[in-house]
C-alpha cells in the first residue's frame, strides 16, 4: 500500500480462477502482497472464502479482492469479464487455476462425471480464455497463465480424464504461443508434479470407490480395482520428498508474470523437470510405461 495514505496506481490487475484453497489461494495472497498489483481472486462459491479472507490479512479489499466466478458457467464468465473490464479497466495477467480432480478405472468413470470436469478444466478454462485474450489482444499487452501438470506431458494411470483435460490445455498453450506473440501477448502452461493441497481430499470425495489414495485401499472387486490400489499404494510412496506447497507454486507463477519473455511451458521443480524430460526424450512411449508398470508389483 502507499505510504502517507496516498492512492498507489495500479501497474497490473490481476484475476485468477480457483481461489478457495490449495494453490489458487496462496498464489493469491502471495502476489497481493506486491506494490502496484490488484489481485482479483475468484470462486465459485463465495461461502467458501473465509480461508482466503482470514490469510489475505490487510491486504483484503485492498490489494486482494474476492469475487465470484463459476468458470463451469458461460453465463458467469461472460458477466464477471465484462464487470472487471468496466471496473477495472484492463486484465493484465490472468491465472487459470480452477479445476478439479477425478479418479477411478476407466470403465468406472460416467459420462456425466467425464462431462463436468471438462466442463471445468477444460471448456470453461478456455471460454475465460476466449473472453480476456479478446482484451489482450486488442491492448497488445496481456499473460495468460495455466496452471497445468506434468500430468499434462507424463501418463497418471487412473487419472485418465484429469490428465486428459491438462493434455488438452497443453495443445492449446502450444498453438496459441506464436499466434500471440504478434499481439505481445504471452501465455505460460505451468506444471507442478505432486502438491500439498486440499486437491486430494476433493478427489476422494468425488470417486465412486472412496479411494484413499492407497493409504487405506477400500475399493474392492475386480482385477482393475486391485491394480489401482496397488499402483496408488506403491506410485504416491514415491512422492516423499518431492511433494510441494502451494507458496511454492506462487512463486514460479510469479516469476513468470515478471519476465518480459516467460516461458511457454515451465516445470516447478527438479523433480518435475525430470518427469517432463523422461516424456519427451521417450518417442516411443514405451520407457515410460515400463516405468509405470513397475508400480503394479
Amino acid at each position: 500500500m502507499a505510504d502517507n495514505g496516498e492512492k498507489m496506481a495500479i501497474e497490473k490487475v490481476i484475476v485468477i480462477t480457483g481461489c478457495s484453497s490449495g494453490i489458487g489461494l496462496d498464489t493469491a495472497i502471495l502476489l497481493a502482497k506486491d506494490r502496484g498489483v490488484k489481485v482479483i481472486a475468484t470462486m465459485r462459491n463465495l461461502q467458501k472464502k473465509t480461508s482466503l479472507e482470514k490469510a489475505a490479512g490487510e491486504t483484503l479489499n485492498k490489494s486482494l479482492i474476492i469475487k465470484e466466478l463459476d468458470i463451469s458457467k458461460e453465463e458467469s464468465i461472460v458477466n464477471f469479464v465484462k464487470t472487471t473490464l468496466a471496473e477495472e479497466g484492463k486484465i493484465d495477467v490472468l491465472v487459470n487455476n480452477a479445476a478439479i480432480g477425478q479418479i477411478g478405472t476407466f470403465e468406472s468413470v460416467s459420462m456425466k462425471q467425464m462431462q463436468d470436469l471438462f466442463q471445468t478444466n477444460f471448456f470453461g478454462t478456455v471460454k475465460i480464455t476466449q473472453e480476456v485474450v479478446t482484451h489482450m489482444k486488442k491492448r497488445k499487452s496481456g499473460h495468460v497463465i495455466f496452471v497445468s501438470s506434468v500430468g499434462g506431458l507424463r501418463p497418471f494411470p487412473f487419472s485418465d480424464f484429469y490428465v486428459a483435460s491438462k493434455f488438452a490445455i497443453e495443445g492449446i498453450v502450444g498453438n496459441l504461443a506464436p499466434v500471440l506473440r504478434q499481439f505481445n501477448v504471452r501465455i505460460t502452461s505451468v506444471e507442478p508434479g505432486p502438491v500439498k493441497t486440499s486437491m486430494g481430499a476433493n478427489i476422494e470425495a468425488n470417486n465412486q470407490g472412496k479411494l484413499s489414495f492407497g493409504r487405506e485401499p477400500q475399493v474392492k472387486g475386480s482385477e482393475d480395482e486391485t491394480l489401482m490400489n496397488t499402483f496408488f499404494t506403491n506410485y504416491l510412496g514415491s512422492f516423499a520428498g518431492i511433494e510441494q506447497t502451494g507458496t511454492e507454486i506462487g512463486e514460479v507463477i510469479k516469476k513468470c508474470i515478471n519476465e518480459a519473455l516467460p516461458p511457454v511451458r515451465i516445470q516447478t521443480s527438479d523433480a518435475t523437470i525430470k518427469m517432463a524430460k523422461e516424456v519427451l526424450m521417450d518417442h516411443t512411449g514405451n520407457n515410460v510405461t515400463e516405468e509405470l508398470q513397475s508400480f503394479f508389483k
